[in-house]
């Protein structure tokens, strides 16, 4: 499993561990009008690299949303060659986000093959480390490029058609990781998206699992919590939201609850709940949505 650690637990890691890379791994959405990599470039952890998530998402205008990721794996391996990353390294991701975007890196490492073993998360992202009173700098760091191979892992991923076929033959439990407003039918982020969630599938937002401070509740906490919710933490769960960004927080925590079957629906709501038909399907029935707001 991949580990969370803290600000003193990374300090040792950057002075003691060899091959260790840290990467910032900040992501916005667009109606915030920030720029992630100007931001990095302003002010970064001591030693840190920027880890480019968009990069890894496939470019084809056509894809149902902007985090869709490549399935190339010769290209992607290139891409974590250039990052200087190694099969080997072991990889600590931060961010300065509210979407707590360094788990969907992990998770996309985790996909890519790399050894979960190696792959770490740093509580409270770059507000912690600033409390802690580590070093920071600017610029733009110098990159030696390395070697990676990819392995692609499908097991960590569900697509459109492992949904459908989930809706009618349920096997794994469904989670939204998105406001409960926008799960219930509330007015979407996004345009041309229909209301509501997928049938049958738990509300669990994103934001139970952060305290105010954005550093993260304790994971038993979290566990009762989930158990609460109807949650059934034997059987396998599949975790969703609007792009397939947030939805590796809830991955994550499964991770450090060490349970086995776990997924990320990577095309989320952006695509269940596209207005438009994709290719093969005949009407919006074979996607359908719950809408808790309207009257029965």
């Amino acid at each position: 499993m991949p580990w969370l650690i803290n600000s003193t637990q990374l300090d040792k890691f950057r002075k003691n561990q060899k091959n260790v890379i840290i990467f910032d791994a900040s992501a916005h959405m667009h109606d915030e009008n920030r720029d992630a990599k100007k931001e990095f470039i302003a002010k970064h952890i001591l030693g840190t690299q920027f880890f480019p998530i968009d990069d890894f998402s496939d470019p084809d205008p056509s894809a149902p949303h902007a985090h869709m990721l490549i399935q190339d794996e010769q290209l992607i391996s290139d891409k974590l060659s250039a990052l200087g990353v190694r099969n080997d390294a072991k990889i600590i991701f931060y961010d300065n986000s509210k979407l707590h975007s360094a788990c969907r890196a992990l998770w996309m490492l985790k996909m890519f093959g790399h050894n979960p073993q190696l792959l770490y998360i740093l509580d409270g992202g770059l507000d912690a480390w600033e409390k802690y009173n580590g070093k920071t700098e600017s610029g733009e760091p110098h990159v030696t490029a390395k070697h990676y191979t990819v392995n692609y892992k499908n097991e960590f991923i569900r697509t459109l058609s492992q949904m459908k076929s989930n809706l009618h033959n349920p096997s794994e439990q469904v989670i939204d990781v998105r406001h409960a407003v926008r799960f219930a039918g509330g007015p979407e982020t996004r345009p041309d998206l229909r209301l509501g969630h997928i049938p049958g599938s738990f509300s669990f937002p994103y934001i139970t699992l952060f305290e105010k401070d954005g550093s993260w509740r304790p994971v038993e906490k979290i566990k009762s919590q989930l158990i609460a919710s109807g949650i059934d933490l034997k059987s396998p769960i599949i975790s969703t939201c609007g792009s397939g960004l947030t939805a590796a927080t809830l991955d994550f925590i499964l991770d450090l609850l060490e349970l086995p079957k776990h997924a990320v629906y990577n095309g989320s709501w952006s695509e269940w709940g596209s207005q438009k038909l994709y290719p093969n399907e005949l009407s919006l029935d074979e996607r359908p949505v719950e809408d808790c707001l309207k009257e029965k």
